[in-house]
């Protein structure tokens, strides 16, 4: 059984597809990109921690690479853009959190993505049922669109996941100002970060997260 299978199969809740279906094309897109020399240079920087998950805005080792400039003009345009990295060990859902501009995620392994349409919001809440899961085996270059609420990926194997992120330079920093009263200010989390967070999240929402996410945390089976 391949590992699509594998996770239809343990995770009957979640509606789960690969990001070659066509079910993704509402969230994202894969795109034809040769990622080798980034997923090199992750996996040799990206020491796995003892456990969570980390997640770096920058990693100057990835922005030092040639494929720095294939990345600028393919992907992103020639805007000014960052490549940081997620990775660790996670299989739940937790949180949720979108931007105003699209996402590249590349995979420097197999890993899960949980995802949901900010079209689906009521307000600043997800209802239930509106999650699924996509898996993205290791060298898939996506595009995730600004409309789709997303967080860390999700891992296959107990050795974690390992992830290569790219977003518009300063995406993520710390906030220097109050949040906005106006439009969802309430969520606003990080910089171009609005975040919704699932009610067992006790420690986020203390932190002044908004419990927007309902339905079950899943948990992942692999």
């Amino acid at each position: 059984m391949d590992m699509l299978q594998t996770l239809k199969a343990k995770n009957p809740k979640v509606p789960f597809h690969s990001v070659t279906d066509l079910a993704f094309r509402r969230f994202g897109r894969v795109i034809d990109f040769d990622a080798s020399t980034l997923i090199a240079q992750c996996e040799q920087t990206a020491v796995m921690p003892a456990s969570g998950v980390r997640y770096v805005t920058v990693m100057p080792e990835l922005e030092a690479l040639p494929a720095f400039a294939d990345v600028r003009d393919v992907l992103r345009g020639s805007g000014a853009f960052q490549i940081g990295c997620c990775w660790g060990y996670s299989t739940m859902l937790n949180c949720l959190e979108y931007h105003r501009a699209s996402e590249h995620v590349i995979a420097v392994s197999d890993l899960v993505l949980l995802v949901a349409a900010e079209q689906d919001m009521e307000g600043f809440d997800l209802p239930a049922g509106k999650v699924e899961g996509f898996f993205a085996p290791k060298g898939a270059v996506l595009e995730v669109y600004g409309t789709t609420l997303h967080y860390s990926p999700c891992q296959t194997t107990d050795t974690g996941f390992r992830s290569i992120i790219i977003l518009p330079r300063g995406t993520n920093e710390a906030l220097t100002a109050p949040r906005p009263q106006g439009g969802d200010g309430r969520l606003l989390w990080a910089v171009d970060k609005w975040l919704i967070a699932h009610e067992s999240q006790t420690e986020t929402l203390a932190g002044g997260a908004y419990a927007g996410l309902h339905g079950e945390n899943f948990s992942i089976e692999y």
